[in-house]
């Protein structure tokens, strides 16, 4: 598969230096659109709607690169719902809860970083599965893995 095409592909798995540096440079490419297009916004302000493009481009492909690393953890893209779901819950409830009670508000946020912690262990540090499993050959038995392969 042509590496463009593979930044978007939800297949196989992915190990931890290319899941590392395709996060890096998808987040870099979109940082890096996201100006040119806002700085084509401030000349005509409808071009300024192109900063969108990159940055939902970006979204694809950083998902993409999680959803690989979990099937190289041996495990389905659903676990995002897992890693996800809580901290963003639990932002949005102390975001509304600060608006009267800023203590308990900054309490219940804070109660997300064990998920930020879990999500960068599992995903970034931990190795993937040895050998074989239900999504693919292992990327570190035989040829290199390239980021976008």
């Amino acid at each position: 598969m042509d590496k463009l095409g593979g930044a978007f592909s939800f297949q196989g798995r992915l190990n931890r230096a290319p899941y590392w540096q395709g996060t890096i440079l998808a987040w870099m490419a979109v940082v890096v659109l996201g100006f040119i297009a806002s700085g084509l916004g401030t000349l005509f302000a409808p071009l300024g709607l192109l900063a969108i493009v990159p940055l939902l481009a970006g979204m694809v492909v950083v998902l993409s690169l999680l959803v690989r690393r979990l099937h190289d953890r041996g495990k389905s893209g659903w676990w995002l719902l897992l890693m996800y779901l809580p901290p963003l819950l639990l932002s949005a409830l102390g975001a509304v809860v600060s608006a009267s009670e800023p203590d308990v508000g900054s309490t219940i946020r804070a109660l997300s970083l064990p998920f930020s912690i879990w999500m960068f262990v599992d995903l970034g540090c931990l190795r993937g599965t040895m050998g074989h499993n239900r999504f693919g050959p292992d990327p570190l038995q035989g040829e290199m893995v390239e980021v976008f392969s």
